[in-house]
This record gives structure tokens, sequence and C-alpha cells, in this order.
């Protein structure tokens, strides 16, 4: 029987090619012969006489390369008729994301499912590292303005950055300054959380940023691939989209140590694949949702053929 997969992503169109991981996947997958699917999220249905939900969906069929390639006629099919969906929307994290999840449920059990769709609802690519306290740095989700406001002055030393829960990519993040003045934070974070009303994750600012954030991939417990991602002059936001740069990175054994800890300890709840974020050592942000494994241009190293491998021994496990 042939292994085929589904691949629930953004549209083609919208694609960042130069970085894409989903591609990448689909394309290493396709070479070992297995039959690559996608869709997008309003592309899944469940109809009452059917017992798993479905996918409008085309095959993908690569020519030379991730990034060469042309989707197929669209068919209907059986969510369950998949071996491997694999659940790689990009946030935000909203009703129509948690929806798809609930889809996604109907075919647990008989197609392996990356990453799970109730580990997905469970944990917060912002909130997940206060499950693990020791690993990151003093942090405080509340949706008060004047609690925030203490933690800015107290934790962190008149120094913090806010961060909004269901985005990406470094949308909706700001540094937060006491020598701005005292009344325009009180305004930011009123504004922030609306009026009090929006809940704010809010940690002490790490200059270790401006030297870089690092980007660690990990697949089914193991990391496999580290990048450096330094944030372009006078910005602190170190995502590629804010032009941040991509260069070689060695980690520490400690920070292998954490990544190799947390991946393994989320992969017992269905979780395969993770985008860390580390700044100073500490995790700051754990994805699960879209993860995107970056490389330097100097890393070489087919990461993507390693990782269809990994699914497909992950799915001959299973049958």
């Amino acid at each position: 029987m042939s292994i085929s997969h589904l691949f629930i992503i953004d549209p083609l169109e919208s694609l960042n090619v130069a970085l894409d991981s989903s591609l990448r996947m689909m394309h290493e997958l396709a070479k070992l012969g297995h039959q690559v699917f996608c869709c997008t999220v309003n592309q899944l249905s469940w109809s009452s006489t059917q017992a798993s939900g479905d996918a409008h969906c085309g095959q993908i069929k690569f020519k030379n390369g991730p990034t060469n390639y042309s989707l197929q006629h669209q068919v209907l099919r059986s969510l369950k008729s998949f071996s491997g969906i694999h659940m790689r929307k990009d946030p935000p994290f909203d009703m129509d994301y948690v929806t798809a999840t609930w889809l996604l449920d109907s075919a647990t059990g008989t197609a392996r499912i990356y990453n799970a769709p109730h580990a997905l609802r469970q944990f917060n690519e912002k909130l997940t590292i206060l499950k693990f306290p020791r690993d990151c740095h003093q942090s405080l989700v509340s949706s008060d303005p004047e609690a925030l406001y203490r933690f800015a002055h107290d934790q962190a030393s008149g120094d913090a950055v806010l961060k909004p829960l269901t985005l990406f990519g470094g949308r909706g993040v700001e540094r937060i300054q006491f020598n701005d003045g005292d009344e325009p934070v009180r305004r930011l974070l009123k504004e922030a959380t609306a009026d009090g009303t929006t809940p704010r994750l809010i940690q002490p600012f790490d200059p270790a940023v401006f030297i870089g954030e690092v980007r660690a991939f990990s697949a089914f417990g193991e990391p496999i691939a580290w990048c450096l991602k330094r944030p372009a002059p006078g910005n602190f936001l170190a995502n590629t989209r804010a032009g941040a740069t991509l260069e070689h990175y060695k980690p520490s054994h400690v920070e292998v140590e954490r990544v190799t800890r947390i991946a393994r300890t989320l992969l017992k709840d269905g979780v395969a694949f993770i985008g860390f974020d580390l700044i100073g050592g500490h995790v700051s942000e754990i994805n699960l949702t879209s993860p995107r494994l970056l490389q330097s241009p100097d890393d070489h190293a087919n990461h993507y053929e390693q990782i269809a491998a990994l699914i497909s021994t992950d799915l001959s496990r299973r049958h």
C-alpha cells in the first residue's frame, strides 16, 4: 500500500519559498516514493454521513528541487485515508485554527498527525515555557495593566518585552522602557491589553538578543539543526521578516540539554516537531504550530532528508 501525506498549509502562493520548511519536507517525502497532497484549513470538512473529516486537496509533484512544483487537480479524500497528516498552518491561533484541529481529531488513531491536534490546543507557543520555569526567563501572563506595570518596573528593572499570545514572527512584540516616561508605559500597557481584557506575556528584556536569537529545530525528541538569527542593526526583533540574518551556530552543552529534555517531554504528548527560540541560553518560545527549520548559508546538510527518514520510520512502527 502506498504511503500518502496531507500537508495543511497556508496558500501555496503565500509561502516564502526561500525559507519554507513544509515544501522541503514534502519534497523529501516525495523522493522516498510517498504521495504528497496539500490543502488549506478552509478545505477541510466533515459530513454527518462520514465517520471522519475530508480534505479537498491536490497532489504536489516536484521537478528539480523543492521550489519547482505543480499542484494537480483537486480531489476529495477522507482524512483517514492518509498515512500521515501534517498540520502546518501559520498562526494566528484563532478559532478557525482550533476548528481545524477538531476536524483532524476525527482521523486520530488511523492517520498519524504531526503535531497531534490535542497538543496544538494544549500547548500555546508563548505559554508553554511556563511549564519549564528553570529553562526560561522570569515571566508573567496577565490582562491587568497594573500587574504588568509592576513586573516591568520591579522584575525587569524598567526594561521589558511584551508579547501577544496567538501571533508569530515577532508580530505585536513591543519593548517597554521606563526611560520613555511613566505615563507612556501605562498607556501602552492599557492599549496592549485592550483596557485590561486581553492577556499579554511580559518578560525582562535580554540584551543578548542583539548578539542573536538561537533557533533549534527538534524532530521526535532530538535537536537536529541549530542556527543564529542576528537582528538587523538597531532592531531587537530577531525574525527574518524583520531583516535578521542567519548565521552558523554551535550550541552550548546547556542549550543542547535544555532543548533535548523539553523536546522529549513534549514528544510524550504528541509533539513531534518543535522550533525552539533561545536568547542568552534561555528558552523564549516553543513553536509547534508550523515550526520552521532555519539554516545558515554555510550549513549544507540536508536536514529535511533526515526528517523524512524519521517520519517514514515512525509510520512503519504504526503498521
